[in-house]
């Protein structure tokens, strides 16, 4: 079977997140799983990098089988990236070419090197080979199509959080853990215990496998349910790296799954939406006590009102 490969390359515009538009837009004519070239994001020094060159272009790239119907989707697809030009200025250039399934396999691999999540954390795909420096944690993740790759600011900045509040014997609850990569860096911290939750079986599977590589403690775990419906009992730190809406919706239900003294570190929010997710706080007795600012996404830490 031949695959199209359809690149859209564009410029970043002030401080909107072009890249979650554009996948929006991929979405929306049916190609879910894609990847981001962004070439801000270095790989990190001491990395061999053989026949690798860095990309100098800003572009989201997907993938569909050829079976006559691409042409309707490419067309529609460049129909709604006009209208997003419209609303928000996002210019983008389309180009397409035809990929042989063996060429498909790795193509979307090319652009995933070791890279710093933070001046300590290092994640690098199951396929590069990397040396870590003195003091440097070292993530291992094999993300398959459909999942991060660790590189996105929401999983930086979770990171980030993670590093700065985890304490040795934490228990963590991961919602919507996708590739498991922020419950591998709670135990490289000194999580104990941790759970992480998705709805998607292969989002469980895929993370499954990253806590084996990263030879995770057995107290850590992952399920497939919604949300925290089946977590079971209090946890010390929970992470929720998801949309703002499902936050929202998070907040409703978090009692269940926290203690008087826990942390709460929630993300996937754009800037616009946090006085949304502050307010939710609010009513449901929290207290935002942080909040740092990437690239227009927000991290924010909260916990029990006194």
């Amino acid at each position: 079977m031949s695959w199209l490969e359809i690149r859209v390359t564009y410029s970043p515009c002030g401080d909107l997140p072009a890249d979650e538009l554009i996948a929006e837009e991929f979405s929306a004519v049916g190609i879910g799983s894609v990847s981001v070239t962004l070439p801000d994001v270095e790989p990190v020094e001491g990395w061999d990098p053989g026949g690798y060159s860095q990309d100098t272009e800003y572009a989201v790239t997907g993938y569909l089988s050829m079976d006559g119907s691409e042409g309707d989707a490419v067309n529609d697809l460049k129909g709604r990236l006009e209208a997003l030009k419209q609303r928000t200025g996002i210019a983008c250039d389309v180009a397409t070419d035809t990929l042989p399934e063996t060429d498909w396999n790795e193509s979307w691999k090319e652009n995933f090197k070791p890279v710093h999540l933070t001046k300590n954390f290092v994640v690098r795909p199951t396929w590069e080979a990397y040396e870590p420096a003195e003091g440097e944690k070292v993530i291992s993740i094999d993300p398959g199509m459909a999942f991060g790759t660790g590189t996105h600011p929401t999983t930086r900045l979770c990171v980030e959080m993670i590093e700065h509040h985890a304490k040795e014997g934490m228990t963590v609850l991961d919602v919507g853990t996708g590739s498991g990569i922020l419950l591998v860096a709670a135990s490289l911290c000194g999580a104990t215990e941790g759970l992480g939750v998705d709805n998607d079986p292969v989002a469980v599977e895929t993370a499954a496998e990253n806590l084996a590589l990263n030879r995770v403690p057995e107290g850590f775990s992952v399920i497939c349910a919604d949300l925290i419906s089946q977590a079971g009992k209090a946890y010390d730190l929970v992470v929720a790296n998801i949309l703002a809406e499902v936050v929202v919706e998070l907040l409703g239900d978090i009692h269940k799954v926290v203690h008087d003294d826990s942390l709460v570190i929630l993300s996937g929010i754009l800037e616009e939406k946090g006085p949304m997710v502050e307010a939710r706080l609010e009513e449901t007795g929290f207290v935002l006590t942080e909040s740092h600012a990437e690239e227009s996404w927000l991290v924010m830490v909260a916990k029990k009102k006194a």
